[in-house]
């Protein structure tokens, strides 16, 4: 199983570090993976009393050739307490150019203190046409809180060579409470990655 890890500094000098190993088992793959965000060496000055990472986790996961996949993960989050989430993938649709994937999740958290543990459900669809166009539509509900959120995005392929791309994107969220339905906020931002 070949293991991959990585590391990348914050502003702040606190570290990320991440580890993740996949195994092929013909059109099956299995892929497991830890992380650790905002990891400091030293103790926070302001908060001696802060632990040192602010998110640790790991996942595990399975993955089918044709587009299928499905994962288990769990995080500790100190400040707020544990989270464990099962998420799944079906690929509707592929060609040449097109792609549709419908998508699902389910998360059960678990705070510390008084409150009490909650779900949270979603789903979504995503659309791509070759390596070009792409847009999305989610949406999750927490019922403990009565609070649903949809989001909405679309993204355009600018310039794409075997080591960048340069994207366009833009999206907008909506969340609706017990208290009554929400603004829709923008978003509009460019994506540049660049292998080195």
């Amino acid at each position: 199983m070949p293991v991959e890890g990585s590391s990348s500094q914050n502003q702040d000098k606190t570290m990320n570090y991440a580890i993740s190993g996949v195994k092929e088992h013909g059109d099956l793959s299995v892929n497991a993976g830890a992380f650790a965000n905002n990891y400091r060496n030293e103790p926070d000055k302001f908060n001696p009393n802060a632990p040192p990472y602010s998110a640790a986790g790991g996942s595990i996961g399975v993955a089918h050739a044709a587009g299928h996949a499905a994962s288990l993960s769990a995080q500790h989050i100190p400040s707020f307490g544990n989270q464990v989430t099962a998420a799944a993938n079906v690929n509707v649709l592929a060609t040449d150019n097109h792609r549709v994937d419908a998508n699902a999740f389910t998360t059960h958290s678990m705070p510390k203190g008084p409150m009490p543990a909650f779900q949270t459900h979603g789903g979504g669809v995503d659309y791509q046409f070759k390596e070009t166009l792409k847009a999305s539509a989610t949406m999750s509900h927490t019922p403990m809180f009565n609070q649903t959120n949809y989001g909405v995005s679309t993204g355009v392929n600018l310039h794409r060579t075997p080591t960048s791309s340069l994207d366009f994107n833009v999206g907008a969220n909506r969340t609706d409470t017990q208290f009554g339905r929400g603004q829709w906020q923008q978003n509009a931002f460019f994506g540049l990655k660049k292998q080195f």
